[in-house]
């Protein structure tokens, strides 16, 4: 007995964790079934797919489909899945799905189990009331639902024969003959899968005048997928440059009254959603097109390292010719950005030494263009000189040195200039020579735009001189005896009769009253 009650309870146990994994499947699967809903439109032969977005519900997709008169209203509940079922007849459908009883979402019937057996003449009336009472569909939206819609989503078929949907009513395609396969198929066994509309009558390139009225879906037809006519549904859109040299934008519409060359697209989406597109190039030639274009500049040079404005430049028109040209809207161009560029008004900017051409060209479609040649040239931006000494003996000559910045400026010449030519001179070559004791400022400067310049100090000094104070000096005397105090040339320990030879602070004085030259 007490065996007997173990195993009652093992079985119990058993049953109780069956039912809550069963409980947890059915939540998940009440989960999945509540993602989306369906509504059929009985009225308007339309299915609306419904997904909840976490707030609320939204119609995401519209089926064209047939129902019949025996189509039950009210709202019912997805249930089994079949790949293949037998309909009545017996004929076949695909990717089926049970709504209620015998109530199914299918394809369109097949004669055979086989893709290519497809009845075509009730292909034809999907949009209209055909069935004995299941919801027929493309293959494609079938398997949709098949593929994305769980067991268990809620279906609600009503009536309504003023409003489709949220979404309208999508156009079921035709396809002609007996039998064959259902055009949106997705196998790529489908001989559809390779076949597109066909646009017939548009014209590679045309010409119109200005102001001209012009219809560019005249003479314009199409086809879709399955040969039909699909002419209603050819769209056109518009792209728009001034000139050939320019990038097409897409532009709102086509309008003559800008002239220009335009790129208009026709494309057409069939009723399965294969496309074609055929393009149409259309030049709109203005009234009176420009002749001549005449700049404020066709030559200008520019310049790097110095100031702002020596490094920019506003290229104007002058004229356009003639007076009475239609359109007299221009256009500026760089020919090398990396050199210099241009803004729409025409002020130009330096970037790199080099030469470049701007270029203005009419916008009426003429063609014509005027340039102007910009030279980029790089300033010198600092100069350094140096000497062997900062001193010179009358009568003799030192080379300066002079090292330009950047090596890669244009002009690496530079001028040099002596503030007093009676005390030292300067040559072409940088080569100073002594001429008289004094002090002299030799200036350097860039010979470009920039005039960058540098000066340097030199005193020149007479060596006789020199040496007759430097022999009183070792003596330790000077005849009429010493210095007195105070009566040195510029407090620095030398006759005053000196100081109009020597410039202060060339002589010096030690503790014993001995003058020495600076420096010796």
């Amino acid at each position: 007995m007490v065996i007997e009650m173990k195993r009652i309870g093992k079985v119990m146990l058993l049953l109780l964790l069956f039912v809550a994994l069963a409980g947890i499947m059915n939540k998940g699967e009440a989960r999945a079934a509540a993602t989306y809903k369906i509504k059929i439109n009985k009225a308007c032969c339309t299915v609306n797919v419904y997904k909840y977005n976490g707030t609320k519900y939204k119609c995401i997709k519209a089926f064209v489909c047939s129902p019949g008169y025996a189509t039950p209203t009210g709202t019912f509940y997805l249930g089994e899945k079949m790949r293949w079922h037998t309909l009545d007849g017996p004929t076949y459908g695909q990717y089926c799905t049970r709504i209620t009883g015998s109530i199914l979402f299918h394809s369109v019937w097949y004669y055979q189990p086989q893709k290519n057996t497809q009845s075509y003449v009730q292909y034809n009336k999907l949009g209209t009331l055909a069935s004995h009472g299941c919801v027929r569909l493309t293959v494609a939206d079938a398997k949709w639902i098949f593929d994305n819609v769980p067991s268990g989503t809620s279906v609600k078929i009503y009536n309504n024969s003023s409003k489709a949907g949220p979404l309208g009513k999508p156009s079921a395609i035709k396809v002609s003959g007996y039998q064959g396969w259902d055009p949106t198929d997705p196998d790529p066994a489908n001989p559809y899968a390779k076949k597109n509309p066909k646009i017939y009558g548009v014209k590679k390139k045309m010409t119109v005048d200005y102001g001209d009225s012009v219809n560019l879906k005249a003479g314009v037809t199409a086809k879709n997928t399955t040969g039909f006519s699909a002419t209603n549904r050819i769209k056109l859109s518009y792209y728009y440059r001034a000139t050939t040299e320019d990038e097409y934008q897409k532009v709102k519409k086509f309008d003559t009254s800008v002239a220009g060359i335009y790129k208009v697209v026709y494309k057409v989406t069939d009723e399965i959603g294969h496309t074609k597109t055929k393009n149409s190039i259309v030049t709109v030639k203005p009234a009176k097109l420009v002749k001549k274009i005449t700049l404020n500049k066709t030559e200008k040079t520019l310049y790097l390292g110095g100031k702002e404005s020596l490094a920019s430049f506003a290229l104007k028109v002058k004229s356009i010719k003639p007076d009475a040209a239609s359109i007299k809207d221009v256009k500026f161009t760089s020919a090398g950005t990396k050199i210099a560029t241009v803004d729409e008004n025409g002020v130009i900017t330096a970037h790199k030494k080099g030469q470049v051409y701007i270029k203005v060209q009419a916008l009426d479609g003429s063609g014509v263009y005027e340039r102007c040649l910009i030279t980029v040239e790089q300033l010198v931006t600092k100069v350094k000189v140096s000497a062997p000494a900062d001193t010179l003996e009358m009568g003799t000559s030192m080379q300066l040195k002079v090292t330009l910045t950047p090596k890669t400026a244009n002009n690496l010449t530079v001028t040099y200039k002596s503030s007093d030519e009676t005390i030292a001179t300067v040559s072409r070559s940088g080569s100073v020579t002594a001429i008289a004791p004094g002090t002299v400022n030799i200036t350097v400067t860039a010979n470009d735009k920039g005039k960058k310049k540098v000066k340097l100090k030199v005193t020149v000094y007479d060596p006789e001189a020199s040496e007759a104070v430097s022999g009183s000096a070792v003596s330790g005397d000077i005849e009429g005896g010493e210095t007195p105090p105070g009566n040195n040339a510029a407090g620095t320990g030398a006759p005053a009769s000196l100081a109009a030879v020597f410039p202060a602070g060339y002589f010096s004085q030690d503790a014993d009253s001995r003058i020495y030259r600076k420096g010796k």
